[in-house]
């Protein structure tokens, strides 16, 4: 909770200052560099701190395959049930309505366009910074920090959190700069709240059909697919019911969909939709995965993805307990 409202406090202070600036568009260059670069940054950290945790490169080979197929089967379907969701509200590919169909054609077809190089460079600093930051971390940070490892997972958790800040402060000066937020969010309204809770009926649908093809209890299943890729809670939660096996496959399987959310938000958005982008991230989509749902989409669908990721990440708590009882 925490967490959050200091999201929310930079976003607003970032679209302050933003509103103000709207005369000087051109600091747009200068800020979209540094939110590349802190991008860069934030996942090579992360990658850093995943490759050096045993916890997970010592279940890789015994929950590994599980954990993937759980992952993919979840993330294809809650994007599915985000497209269907888009259909039937009005919605077209780049999350405008239908009833502004000129404001559409004259909106997103020039949008993709300009955007292609870029979304081509964001696909690629994204793989890079993580591939780099898993291999830095697995074969040098144990060797560097042997006696200090608690040492390095402090900073590098305190680099993390920085840099997100940072990027919700851009995030936030964007959506001011640019002006049309808010009016772009009346046209959507309320009907924007169906897209969270789409999400996550498909994820529990992908829970069911993984405990008919994978060797998971459906009771299991739905635990992990109930944490939405918030790998700081879920797998805790899951543990302190007694359920370890459980909680390891929760663990990997929501490293994976943060990362896999990573590397495949800028291609579903080009590719199929920016809903359909959201949808795949659950719980990441108002963390790590807002500033590529940004880079990737526009202002305002940056802000239908803080909504679904806040309602999924309020609902990991919740939702858990139930399932395990």
């Amino acid at each position: 909770m925490k967490d959050l409202v200091t999201y929310i406090i930079l976003a607003i202070i970032g679209y302050f200052i933003g509103s103000k600036m709207r005369e000087h568009r051109w600091v747009t260059k200068w800020t979209g560099r540094i939110q590349t670069t802190a991008i860069a940054i934030l996942l090579f950290t992360m990658g850093l701190r995943m490759g050096s945790n045993e916890e997970v490169t010592s279940n890789l080979s015994s929950i590994g395959l599980i954990s993937l197929a759980m992952t993919l089967i979840i993330m294809v379907l809650s994007g599915v049930f985000a497209a269907f969701t888009r259909r039937c509200i009005g919605m077209d590919r780049w999350a405008v309505m239908k009833d502004k169909a000129v404001d559409a054609q004259e909106r997103s077809l020039p949008a993709e366009e300009i955007s292609d190089r870029g979304q081509k460079i964001m696909a690629a600093v994204i793989l890079m910074s993580v591939i780099t930051g898993l291999l830095c971390g697995y074969f040098f940070i144990g060797d560097v920090f042997a006696d200090h490892m608690e040492r390095f997972d402090f900073y590098a958790g305190l680099a993390v959190n920085l840099g997100l800040f940072l990027l919700l402060l851009l995030i936030g000066f964007n959506m001011g700069l640019d002006g049309t937020v808010l009016k772009n969010f009346k046209k959507v309204g309320a009907k924007i709240l169906f897209f969270p809770f789409a999400i996550m009926a498909g994820a529990f649908l992908a829970a069911a059909l993984c405990a008919l093809l994978l060797d998971i209890d459906l009771r299991e299943s739905f635990a992990v697919a109930a944490g939405f890729g918030w790998y700081s809670l879920a797998p805790g939660i899951i543990l302190e019911s007694g359920l370890a096996h459980c909680a390891a496959i929760s663990f990997m399987h929501c490293i994976m969909r943060e990362y896999f959310s990573l590397l495949l938000v800028p291609i579903v958005a080009k590719k199929i939709g920016y809903m359909e982008a959201i949808g795949i991230c659950g719980a990441t989509a108002m963390g790590v995965c807002l500033p590529i749902v940004e880079k990737s989409t526009r202002g305002d669908v940056a802000i239908y993805s803080f909504i679904s990721g806040m309602i999924h990440t309020a609902s990991v708590p919740i939702l858990i307990p139930l399932i395990i009882g």
